[in-house]
């Protein structure tokens, strides 16, 4: 991220915030996720969803191309986030809707009459595609002007778009019964990334992050849908990635950009927003409730606790600052209390930070709301607890990336991505073994190795990173 001049503002004090930003940030996955009973987890791999029991023995595959799973409360169900690929125009004009598939057709139009012009066709579409994803225009053109247009292009130029698809996110509920997975009708549909799930108290609606817009993964769009019928509603945009459900299930708190437009140097509002009303129907608020600000960055994280704090990850910053000193920054995990007085209050003592990652993109509260689960992306794993502020390392960072986040299996049980230790100062052929453990030393706290059946592409599709959209 380069800063740039821009009417009058700081670009090297910009450029300072993003070397900080980019220092405590990182992205682990959840490709092991234990359903509330902890009788089982859904295993995310390359392929799509297994399930594991406690012991670790694992399923086939069950539901192919499935990368995102939230469970409900009754352990039988999963919302689930995969793939489907759309190679036609009019499938992908009716995910798109008709705003935005008339705006990519109007712009593919316009190209095509440069083309009949005698453009070349390397020309004409230089500027035409997205920054990353499908180019929808160039499908366009391919499946509406179909001969007419392979008469204009070479082979090869022709050949390339009869390759090109879309990939389009779903979004579904599905039912485990008999060792089977049934996937529901979709939810929503759509051309970006889902990021990120969270079902609310109750099971009645599902509240999912997707990127911005297919070309921009820098930000993201909040939607909340109810999970008996297809109807996602879009509550914010230019958010953070990983917003969270009041304990009543009726508001959702989240992180946005102030102002909304992307900048080097943005800063962030911690909001919160009634989406639900008091008859169980979607029906969002009109504005939200803005409770603390800070330095907006995606991968900011929010969890609500039953007696009202609300907890969120940041790096304390003042200016003015040196580059030197934001190298070295820091991120603290704060609590929002509408009881207290002081209404932000770090919850973790300076004794402690160098027991955590610098980034604390990746924490998770324990089921009972006592400890925080913290992960980072050299593999470091540590639990806080939160009445006291102690912390609890159970590994350190290593030489290498572990990319699978460390998750609760209950209120006393974590699982997590085991370093193997180096052999003659080598890396193992197989990196880390998926263990499960309890949270805190003390009797019975031997650990369970889930994975010793797993095969070396299995665990990694599970503590490594994703290659999947």
């Amino acid at each position: 991220m380069k800063p740039k001049a821009r009417n009058g503002r700081w670009p090297a004090i910009a450029g300072v915030a993003a070397i900080l930003l980019v220092s405590v940030s990182g992205c682990l996955e959840k490709h092991l996720v234990w359903s509330p009973d902890g009788a089982r987890a859904a295993v995310v791999a390359r392929d799509g969803l297994h399930l594991c029991d406690p012991t670790g023995a694992l399923t086939p595959l069950l539901l192919p191309d499935v990368y995102q799973v939230a469970w409900l409360g009754d352990s039988q169900r999963v919302v689930v986030a995969r793939t489907r690929a759309a190679a036609d125009w009019a499938t992908i004009a009716g995910v798109l809707g008709a705003e935005r598939a008339g705006q990519v057709a109007a712009e593919a139009e316009a190209a095509w009459r440069k083309l009949e012009a005698g453009g070349p066709w390397s020309v004409v579409t230089m500027n035409l595609g997205e920054r990353k994803g499908p180019n929808l225009r160039k499908i366009y053109l391919r499946d509406r002007r179909g001969e007419a247009l392979r008469a204009q292009i070479s082979a090869s130029e022709w050949s390339e778009l009869q390759s090109l698809h879309a990939d389009v996110s779903e979004l579904a509920v599905a039912r485990i019964e008999d060792g089977q997975v049934q996937p529901g009708p979709a939810l929503y549909r759509g051309l970006e990334k889902i990021e990120d799930l969270r079902v609310a108290p109750g099971d009645q609606t599902v509240m999912f992050t997707t990127e911005q817009s297919p070309d921009n993964d820098d930000e993201c769009r909040l939607l909340v849908a109810p999970l008996d019928a297809p109807g996602a509603v879009s509550v914010a945009e230019h958010t953070a990635t990983y917003p969270d459900w009041t304990p009543d299930g009726r508001a959702v708190v989240y992180v946005q950009a102030a102002g909304g437009a992307k900048d080097d140097l943005r800063l962030g509002t911690l909001a919160r927003r009634e989406v639900v009303g008091a008859d169980g129907k979607i029906a969002i608020a009109a504005k939200p409730d803005e409770l603390a600000g800070m330095l907006f960055g995606k991968m900011v994280r929010v969890r609500c606790l039953r007696d009202g704090r609300i907890l969120f990850n940041a790096a304390e910053f003042s200016l003015p600052v040196s580059a030197k000193d934001a190298e070295v920054g820091r991120e603290t995990l704060f609590a929002w209390d509408g009881a207290r007085q002081a209404t932000l209050v770090r919850m973790i003592p300076r004794g402690e930070a160098d027991n955590l990652p610098k980034g604390l993109t990746f924490f998770e509260v324990s089921p009972d709301d006592r400890r925080v689960l913290v992960g980072g992306v050299d593999g470091e794993v540590s639990v806080l607890t939160l009445a006291t502020g102690e912390v609890q390392e159970w590994q350190k960072a290593g030489d290498y990336n572990l990319m699978g986040a460390p998750v609760w299996r209950n209120a006393e049980e974590i699982a997590y991505a085991r370093r193997n230790p180096l052999v003659d100062g080598r890396r193992p052929d197989r990196w880390a073994e998926i263990v499960r453990r309890r949270a805190t030393p003390g009797p019975g706290d031997g650990e369970v190795v889930l994975s010793r059946d797993w095969s070396k592409e299995m665990l990694e599709s599970v503590y490594g990173p994703s290659d999947r959209k």
